[in-house]
């Protein structure tokens, strides 16, 4: 019987530089023309839908019509595919295609994405750091504005690819926030918090994952957490 790992791209896998806040901006002042729109928000845990909100009721003062936010989305991903090709900053985290590498091979591990990314971006995000092969499928924020309804969709996704039933205590959250750890929890799923994009223990307080650990070097203490 496989266990299931459920990945966060965001802090968690790779980091874009700023990629994401620049093509929206530029998408949101090109529709509303409203410059500067995303300010000091904080996008750590959050999805993208739930940006798109936060940001209209900020600055529209009011919600997205279905109308609006397609094309709003439509415009930030044609936009974002030229940003994340040019951003300097982007990187890996640590350890990441090592490990990646290591439990793609191994026969009772099934690998897929919970993210609050649109898929599109999302998967661009993978491209330009050239694991997107890894996984086949997940959960992300076209399939839901709330983490723990994501996970749920990558659960389902998964089952009917792999053509298995993933029982709850078989299922891994790896996330880098406490949004991350508090969905897995809500859901009953078991959860590996990673330390690599400043967060620190204090965070996982309210919420304790099952595991904690600084980044994915160790690949024998993740293996542990597994177990």
């Amino acid at each position: 019987m496989k266990k299931l790992l459920l990945f966060d791209i965001d802090g968690t896998l790779l980091l874009t530089g700023g990629a994401g806040k620049i093509a929206f901006e530029e998408a949101f002042e090109e529709i509303f023309e409203i410059p500067n729109a995303w300010g000091n928000l904080d996008p750590h845990g959050k999805t993208d839908p739930a940006i798109f909100d936060e940001v209209a009721q900020r600055k529209l003062g009011r919600l997205l019509s279905p109308g609006e936010f397609e094309l709003l989305m439509d415009r930030y991903e044609e936009i974002f595919e030229e940003r994340i090709q040019e951003s300097s900053r982007f990187e890996l985290m640590p350890g990441v295609i090592e490990i990646l590498e290591y439990l793609s091979r191994d026969p009772g591990i099934f690998l897929a994405l919970a993210t609050g990314n649109f898929e599109r971006a999302g998967r661009m995000k993978l491209k330009r750091g050239a694991v997107e092969h890894y996984f086949l499928t997940g959960g992300f924020g076209n399939d839901a504005r709330e983490r723990h309804q994501i996970l749920l969709a990558a659960i389902a996704y998964s089952e009917e690819l792999a053509r298995e039933h993933f029982e709850k205590h078989r299922v891994f959250v790896i996330g880098d926030t406490e949004y991350d750890i508090a969905a897995a929890k809500k859901s009953g799923l078991k959860s590996i918090a990673v330390l690599t994009n400043g967060r620190n223990r204090e965070h996982f307080r309210k919420d304790p994952p099952d595991h904690i650990l600084q980044d994915l070097t160790d690949i024998p203490a993740f293996m542990s957490c597994l177990r």
